[in-house]
């Protein structure tokens, strides 16, 4: 059961990806009575949608929810925009972060906020889309987000909700306190378990050596996540990858406490059924995120100085592996509108 996300009303989110979080979170903002607009990579997805609505699964129970589906056409989103000016408008782009660094996706969130310019909440895993999107659009709010939930789309009006988790938005410090707080109260009434940082780099080096253990190793492996730490070969590669990332990523500034290899294998055990996202795309030939997650890491060593030989390998037999390269691939943002 869904609750009515009664304080964000009038408040319409923009979503820009149909995948398996995009959707995901259409479903359940929709169900509670929030304006949602899911901008989609296909015209055959939006109209499904739009014909018949979307379904998530959560547990045994199934939401069904209409938001308004639209394929991400540049003339679509310029005609929304001009429509809803003046109106509480956040973008969520739920897209992964290859999709994120390229032109024809700063074109359309550009495009999409309008004049007003509407907030863009960023949810890529890994590290180098932000500063990305930073220098094509400067002018833009850019909010860094990270979230724990897990989603697979199981068609494109279907998603299953694999894994409960939480969203954490960083503060802007250009955009009202209120604001950002109606946000993320809308988002929690409808289901979707969201809180404010000011600390967001903790939270995105936090995800970051977890992704950056699990999505490699069990895309190699060909596991799933609960598979990875059975195995004595398996657990050796995941202490020694977790060493060097944590290195790495302390040297950037992460906060640490000790805990975190513990934490690591609780997000293992809670996700043990689980195929990483990575894991998908390697099996399905699509470009993966091993460039911003164990690239990232390897990139934040050498600007440290220190060596990261670990990420480098994997990154490269990732690579090896499917369309991986940095801007390379299909991205789907250079095909919308198109069946």
């Amino acid at each position: 059961m869904i609750p009515k996300a009664m304080g964000g009303i009038g408040m319409l989110v923009e979503i820009a990806g149909g995948g398996a979080i995009g959707l995901a979170w259409a479903v359940r903002l929709a169900a509670a009575g929030v304006g949602t607009r899911l901008w989609t990579r296909t015209r055959e997805q939006a109209a499904l949608i739009r014909e018949g609505g979307a379904t998530l699964a959560v547990g045994d129970g199934m939401v069904r929810a209409a938001p308004d589906a639209r394929p991400a056409e540049p003339e679509a989103a310029a005609e929304a925009a001009a429509a809803d000016a003046g109106r509480e408008r956040w973008i969520i782009a739920a897209m992964k972060s290859h999709q994120l660094t390229g032109e024809s996706a700063v074109r359309f969130l550009r495009t999409l906020a309008g004049v007003e310019r509407a907030p863009v909440i960023c949810l890529a895993n890994g590290i180098g889309h932000m500063e990305y999107l930073a220098s094509r659009m400067p002018e833009m709010p850019l909010l860094h987000a990270v979230t724990t939930e897990g989603a697979l789309r199981e068609g494109p009006a279907a998603v299953r909700l694999t894994g409960e988790g939480r969203t954490v938005i960083g503060m802007h410090p250009a955009i009202g306190r209120k604001r950002q707080i109606l946000l993320v109260d809308t988002l929690s009434a409808a289901g979707i378990a969201a809180v404010l940082s000011n600390n967001i780099m903790d939270h995105v080096y936090g995800k970051l050596l977890v992704n950056a253990v699990v999505n490699p190793l069990t895309a190699l492996f060909r596991v799933k996540n609960g598979e990875l730490p059975g195995d004595p070969v398996r657990r050796r590669l995941m202490r020694a990858l977790f060493h060097e990332t944590l290195a790495v990523l302390k040297a950037a500034g992460m906060r640490t406490d000790g805990g975190e290899w513990d934490r690591l294998l609780d997000v293992i055990r809670r996700t043990a059924d689980n195929r990483s996202s990575m894991l998908v795309d390697v099996e399905a030939g699509r470009p993966t995120e091993i460039d911003a997650i164990n690239g990232g890491v390897a990139r934040l060593a050498r600007k440290a100085g220190i060596a990261a030989p670990l990420n480098e390998a994997v990154a490269a037999l990732v690579g090896a592996i499917g369309p991986n390269e940095p801007g390379g691939g299909l991205e789907p943002w250079e095909h919308y509108g198109k069946s």
